[in-house]
């Protein structure tokens, strides 16, 4: 006689955060009672204006790519639950505009040589702070957007941007693969953690950046003013910085 069928169910716990300047966050990881919930990376980080449609994007996201395989349920992270402090913790590195040193802050001069150090200390440690956060989970690309997303968490700083064309020629020695990575990006379903905000599309250094199409609109799954946001907090400079490297976001 076949054995019983079991249907396995997928508990999936999240967390909201208070308004930032982009906007909510809304974070998710597996919860299980059999493994500890800190130790279950990350599967979703989504930026958007509405709880309720945040809500709604991710459950329609993570119970279509479980569905295969078993039921999907999702609860609101517990008030205990370290998924808060992560988040606050998500939001200190990478949302929160950069505040100036408190030397800076007195009107005290501070050497230039050791803020360009602390800032590249600071961004060059992204894959460790995934790490520290439990880690992200992948599974969902496929070889390819898995490959390039590995390489923007562990060799793309806050202090530095890469073009489609850039990443192309880095991983696969051509640029062939350029449309494929911005394809990778847009699919990117893990915010900052996996900082596809820091690839942008090279145009010519003479286009003028105020002319925007519909793909410079939607080039970014979370909205063209947010990458911008985001760049201007980490390049000190936003577009401005990328136009001088002949860059659009």
């Amino acid at each position: 006689m076949m054995g019983k069928i079991q249907n396995h169910v997928s508990a999936i716990e999240y967390a909201v955060s208070e308004r930032t300047p982009l906007d909510y966050l809304l974070i998710a990881r597996e919860s299980s009672s059999g493994v500890a919930s800190s130790k279950k990376p990350i599967r979703y980080l989504s930026i958007g204006s509405n709880i309720p449609k945040l809500e709604r994007e991710m459950r329609e996201i993570l119970a279509s790519r479980d569905r295969q395989r078993h039921s999907t349920t999702f609860t609101l992270a517990s008030s205990d639950s370290d998924l808060h402090d992560i988040l606050v913790r998500i939001i200190e590195r990478y949302v929160s505009p950069h505040q100036l040193s408190s030397t800076a802050q007195n009107g005290e001069h501070e050497d230039e040589e050791a803020i360009t150090s602390k800032k590249l200390s600071d961004s060059n440690s992204d894959a460790v702070f995934v790490e520290s956060v439990g880690g992200v989970d992948l599974s969902h690309g496929t070889e390819f957007q898995q490959k390039v997303w590995r390489y923007l968490i562990s060799e793309c700083p806050g202090t530095d941007c890469r073009s489609y064309q850039d990443l192309s020629m880095k991983l696969f020695s051509d640029t062939v693969h350029t449309r494929a990575i911005g394809r990778a990006c847009a699919s990117n379903q893990i915010a900052l953690l996996v900082p596809c905000h820091r690839v942008v599309r090279r145009m010519a250094a003479s286009a003028n950046m105020k002319t925007k199409s519909k793909d410079d609109t939607d080039t970014y799954r979370w909205n063209r003013w947010r990458k911008e946001k985001l760049l201007d907090w980490e390049l000190g400079g936003g577009l401005t910085t990328l136009a001088a490297h002949s860059l659009a976001a």
